[in-house]
C-alpha cells in the first residue's frame, strides 16, 4: 500500500502528541535553551492503511524552515524521505530559501539520511546537549552505538537555486 501524506490539522494534535511522547519522551523539545511544544507546530503526517507511520514538525521562520522532529515508524521504508519531500516541495512553492535541521552527535543514521538528500554540515555546537540535559534530564547521556551525547550538529540545505531534487 502507498503512503498518504497530509498537513497536520487541529484534529491530529492528540495523535501527534502520542507519537512525540513515544519517540521523544515528550512533545517538548529544547532548541537553544527554549522549550518548544512540537505537538503545536505545523508539519505533515504520513499514513499507511489508515495508521500513522510518520510525522515531521517544522519551525517556520521568515528566511528558513527548521525541521524540529522527523519520525518514521517504519525504518528504512521510505517514510522519512516522503515526509522530507513534502517539506521541500512546500518550501519551494512558497519560495523558502533554505531548510535547517539539528541532530545529536550520536545520530549517525540522521547524518547519512540528510546528507544523501542535499543537506550539508553547517556547524557543530559543542556541549550544548550537556547543557540542555540540565533543563531536560530525560535526555540520555549515551545514545546510538554507545556514543556519548554531548554536541548538536546542524545541517542545512539551500533551496532557492533548486529546480529538482
Amino acid at each position: 500500500m502507498s503512503v498518504v501524506v497530509k498537513t497536520i490539522g487541529d484534529e491530529d494534535r492528540e495523535l501527534l502528541t502520542e507519537l512525540l511522547v513515544r519517540r521523544w519522551t515528550s512533545p517538548d523539545i529544547l532548541i537553544e535553551g527554549e522549550m518548544i511544544d512540537a505537538s503545536q507546530l505545523p508539519g505533515f503526517l504520513a499514513f499507511q492503511d489508515g495508521r500513522l507511520v510518520g510525522a515531521v514538525t517544522l519551525i517556520k521562520r521568515a528566511h528558513e524552515w527548521e525541521i524540529l522532529t522527523l519520525d518514521s515508524l517504519q525504518r528504512w521504508g521510505g517514510v522519512g524521505t516522503i515526509l522530507l519531500d513534502a517539506v521541500v516541495d512546500t518550501a519551494l512553492e512558497l519560495g523558502m530559501p533554505r531548510l535547517l535541521v539539528r541532530t545529536s552527535n550520536d545520530n549517525l543514521d540522521a547524518f547519512r539520511f540528510y546528507q544523501r538528500r542535499g543537506f550539508r554540515l553547517e556547524k557543530v555546537v559543542q556541549g550544548v546537549i550537556d547543557e540542555e540535559r540540565k533543563l531536560k534530564p530525560e535526555i540520555p547521556a549515551t545514545g546510538l552505538h554507545g556514543i556519548p551525547i554531548r554536541d548538536e550538529v546542524v545541517f542545512a540545505r539551500p533551496l532557492v537555486s533548486e529546480n529538482n531534487r
